[in-house]
């Protein structure tokens, strides 16, 4: 089954993520005809420790909603005005987030289903942090995969937490996830707790073959855990129709790290402002737009390489695929249509 991520949704209190369920989730399953829709549920760190979110085992039950993940990247507000790189916050480095991510562990035994359970995490951080928080990251997430392990042995369900690459950040693609796993070393528990999260868009703006990066984790015996199906616009920057278009995507609340070929070469802009200065190639930008779209207005979308990832991929029963195009609200009013009809097309589309 392959179902969405609740990101999209502005939910960041427990009575908000209720209305979510009984509003657009419920409607997107009806949409569907659907006896049960999969969703990933996004818990920030305020409504983990609300002892009362363990109730929502029930509102799941009674609306035909079915959890075995969560996202556990946005720790923090994912729809404030302003996020950039606060998305990345806390790091893995710092004790906060190894304190959320066990508590959304202990929540999602609560709520969710199946025997094996996923939460993504960020990409250990920021690259502007540097290779100096590496230790106590390595040192948190073996203290996780204690816990973990504690935590299969009281409830029988095992939770794994997949690292997910994305660009501009400590792990960008399968090599750094790789020798991440070899500053972990080889303790069989680590693989069993810890995994990874490929988003196909974030492999796409890195110029990581799908198949490769899948086939280098593994070789590495590194399992992928979740598939993030998202993807993203293609923009030929010598075509000025394309550029003006580029422009209505330069909003304000996310990174749109993007990469540019060109006969000069690959040049990588951490947002779009610099990107405006190139004036011919074709750039590559980090904006989820609905994966049902071969084309956002005049600009071709990665979307091919959705299925080219879901083609190479291992088989596991219990991973997750779901969509996670969170970026509905951020999208030009002309190609925007409404949300339960666009996620419903979304997931037809991928089925």
């Amino acid at each position: 089954m392959i179902g969405y991520c609740t990101n999209v949704h502005a939910a960041e209190s427990l009575p908000d993520i209720r209305s979510m369920l009984n509003g657009p989730v419920r409607s997107i399953r009806q949409r569907l005809r659907l006896d049960t829709l999969e969703i990933g549920l996004w818990l920030n760190e305020a409504v983990v420790v609300d002892p009362a979110v363990e109730s929502l085992r029930d509102d799941l039950d009674r609306l035909g909603v079915v959890v075995r993940g969560c996202n556990g990247f946005p720790q923090t507000s994912f729809h404030a005005p302003v996020v950039k790189r606060s998305v990345y916050r806390p790091h893995w480095g710092q004790i906060e987030r190894l304190r959320y991510t066990e508590r959304l562990a202990e929540v999602l035994i609560k709520i969710g289903h199946g025997p094996v359970r996923e939460i993504s995490t960020v990409p250990i951080g920021h690259q502007e942090l540097g290779s100096e928080i590496l230790p106590s990251a390595v040192e948190h997430l073996r203290a996780l995969v204690d816990f973990l392990s504690d935590l299969e042995d009281q409830s029988g369900i095992r939770v794994v937490v997949d690292l997910e690459p994305e660009p501009y950040c400590l792990l960008e693609c399968s090599s750094d996830v790789i020798g991440l796993f070899d500053r972990l070393g080889d303790a069989p528990a680590i693989r069993r707790y810890l995994g990874v999260c490929h988003d196909t868009c974030h492999a796409a703006v890195v110029r990581e073959p799908q198949d490769q990066a899948i086939s280098a984790y593994q070789n590495a015996e590194i399992r992928i855990g979740k598939v993030q199906c998202s993807s993203i616009p293609v923009v030929d920057l010598s075509f000025p129709e394309q550029r003006e278009f580029l422009k209505k995507l330069d909003e304000p609340r996310w990174l749109h790290q993007t990469s540019v070929e060109s006969k000069s070469g690959l040049a990588r802009y951490e947002d779009l402002a610099g990107v405006f200065k190139e004036h011919e190639g074709l750039a590559r930008v980090h904006f989820h737009v609905p994966v049902h779209l071969d084309h956002l207005g005049p600009l071709r979308t990665t979307r091919e390489e959705i299925f080219f990832a879901l083609s190479a991929l291992p088989d596991d029963a219990d991973r997750i695929v779901e969509v996670e195009t969170y970026a509905w609200s951020a999208l030009p009013d002309s190609v925007r249509p409404d949300l339960v009809e666009g996620i419903a097309l979304e997931l037809e589309s991928l089925s």
